[in-house]
């Protein structure tokens, strides 16, 4: 049947059946009514069958939105479109009929929306500009009634979804709720949260670690590293994903992953709400980690703080050392602890007691004269090392993560607190700052109880042999008399001193002390107490030793330094002993000895006498 033309009552007739549509547009969908309206169109027209493409000006896209007719092979879902008024069949249709034609859809004297493209019997219509009008009229108002009712739904959405956001100041909710609400929103998608820092709450989101690679994970880097949003193809060309930030007012803090199958559309509405909740929820994580920041704060000054007083409390450099380790090893978890004190250019250093038992193994010099000298090379300066093996493959060590925090006073190093973990990236960069912090403010205290207990030791330390003081020795004879039930005593004099200094001088006498003293100290047991009596005469106190312990520690010292020193001399001891059944005053104690030292002496010397 030929088409007729199309005359002024089937204009009217369109007009009317467009304005029932939109009046009654509460009871169709918004592509129900497009759909409906290419139907009347191709029944209005006679035609074999019409498809109507929109205009999408945010993609640059015609989209195919309704078709009516018997077929719909050879006419395209859509295509690319820089905007223009003229459309050719062929665009729109791969195999298009020779009386195909396509009418552009605008308001008078305004841009094309889209095109009406009409299958068959083209030719027998004339001028049909009336009813593209008409068509452009009816679909723009249809559009922007949409869009405002799209709008509405994303406000309502995005108000709810951003109260639940900044309703709570957990990291975990502020991304189950920005889950949540995409889920609700747009089911067909898919979603993955790529955080920059490491997440450790529930494991039911979709939630993977941000890797910083341009190489391997292009988009989402630089989503990241720019703060805008990220569009890239799958390779298979059936996913678009696109990459989010989450963007705070101070930074980044993720990539929120969006798989969208390519078939589906999506929208400048679309990309606005995603973009907009995304925005939110940075703002809100934001909001949450500068709370937990703060709270961290607070309990780091608190740790600082309270480490603080106890170390200034007059405490002993043992008491403080086992306090900083045990509030680094309760805080941070290290494996290893170590506190080693430098003296000059030493090489290694002194290795505290406190410090576990990694840094007084053998195998552990090595790497102690290495951090020594980088120590001293880097002027004090602290390290954080993640991976120490793949760092410094040289130097032997068997862990991984590796803190080391200098000890500096007064521009001088005084030492270095080193923590350990086997474990590579084991310690936060968070954690490395409050340790440097916490020893900061401890170095004082620390070099404080040195030097405290330096001045403690000249004052009960003789200066030339560095045995203890004779008033030391009084004290602690005293306490253990009133204490225990046993002890012994021996004084002792090196024979011919007087000669020695006559033959070779005052320096030489001195040095001739300084072994004799020496001599002593490696024969003396763990709680023993050896002093300088005065001159040349020495005495050792043995708490607990009984009448026979005591004989044969008197009898082992003149066998050991018998010719064991230069110039070679020998000793003579004078022995004496106490019971709970006879509690000597420490002068009685000493006078005995020294009768049994005299009585030494006038037997031909080198010898003991009790």
């Amino acid at each position: 049947m030929q088409m007729e033309r199309l005359t002024d009552s089937n204009l009217e007739q369109a007009k009317l059946y467009f304005y029932q549509l939109l009046v009654s547009r509460e009871s169709y969908s918004y592509r129900e009514i497009l759909a409906l309206m290419t139907e009347n169109m191709k029944n209005l027209l006679q035609a074999d069958s019409v498809a109507l493409y929109i205009y999408d000006e945010w993609q640059q896209r015609l989209e195919r939105i309704s078709y009516a007719g018997m077929r719909q092979s050879g006419f395209r879902l859509s295509i690319d479109y820089i905007h223009q008024d003229v459309c050719m069949p062929d665009m729109l249709r791969e195999f298009p009929h020779v009386l195909d034609r396509v009418l552009p859809l605008q308001r008078q004297n305004e841009s094309v929306i889209g095109f009406l493209y009409i299958g068959g019997g083209g030719e027998m219509i004339p001028d049909c500009r009336e009813l593209a009008w008409e068509i452009g009229n009816c679909i723009t108002h249809l559009i922007l009634t949409h869009q405002a009712k799209e709008d509405e739904q994303h406000t309502a959405q995005l108000y709810e979804a951003a109260t639940n956001l900044h309703a709570s100041i957990d990291m975990h909710d502020v991304l189950r709720v920005l889950i949540t609400t995409l889920q609700r929103t747009y089911p067909q998608f898919a979603y993955a949260l790529l955080l920059a820092q490491d997440y450790h709450g529930d494991t039911d989101l979709p939630i993977k670690n941000l890797v910083y690679d341009y190489s391997v994970h292009e988009a989402s880097t630089r989503a990241y590293m720019t703060g805008e949003v990220q569009v890239e193809e799958s390779a298979k060309g059936q996913v678009i994903n696109r990459y989010v930030p989450l963007n705070g007012k101070q930074g980044i803090y993720g990539v929120l992953h969006v798989s969208i199958p390519s078939a589906m559309k999506y929208t400048k509405a679309d990309h606005s709400f995603i973009t907009k909740l995304a925005d939110s929820a940075g703002n809100a994580l934001e909001n949450a980690r500068l709370y937990q920041h703060s709270k961290k704060l607070i309990s780091d000054l608190q740790l600082i703080n309270e480490t603080s007083k106890k170390m200034n409390a007059n405490l002993r450099l043992s008491d403080t050392i086992t306090l900083m380790h045990q509030q680094i090893r309760d805080t941070f978890g290290g494996e290893e602890i170590g506190f080693i004190l430098y003296r000059g250019d030493q090489d290694a250093g002194d290795i505290l007691n406190g410090s576990t038992g990694f840094f007084f193994e053998q195998n552990s010099h090595i790497f102690l004269e290495w951090i020594a000298r980088h120590c001293r090379d880097a002027h004090g300066e602290a390290m954080f090392i993640s991976n120490f093996q793949e760092r410094y493959p040289d130097v032997p060590l068997p862990y991984r993560s590796l803190l080391v925090i200098p000890m500096v006073r007064s521009e001088q190093l005084q030492g270095v607190v080193l923590v350990l973990h086997r474990n590579p990236s084991f310690f936060t960069f968070e954690s490395f700052r409050l340790i440097e912090s916490l020893v900061q403010h401890s170095s004082l205290s620390i070099v404080n109880s040195m030097l405290r207990e330096r001045l403690e030791n000249l004052v009960i330390t003789d200066y030339l042999t560095n045995l203890f003081s004779r008033s030391y020795l009084d004290e602690k004879m005293r306490e253990h008399i009133q204490e225990d039930v046993q002890g012994g005593f021996i004084l002792i004099d090196v024979d011919d001193f007087k000669k020695v200094n006559d033959t070779y001088g005052h320096n030489a006498g001195d040095y001739l002390l300084i072994q004799v003293a020496n001599l002593i100290k490696d024969l003396l047991g763990p709680s023993d107490v050896a002093a300088r009596w005065g001159g040349e005469e020495l005495a050792i106190y043995l708490p607990h030793a009984s009448f026979d312990q005591t004989i044969k520690k008197a009898e082992r010292i003149v066998q050991s330094i018998a010719g064991s020193t230069r110039p070679a001399v020998t000793v003579s001891c004078g022995v004496s002993t106490w019971t709970a059944a006879d509690r000597p005053a420490v002068h009685n104690l000493f006078s005995r000895a020294d009768r049994k030292l005299y009585d030494a002496k006038r037997l031909g010397k080198n010898r003991y006498c009790i």
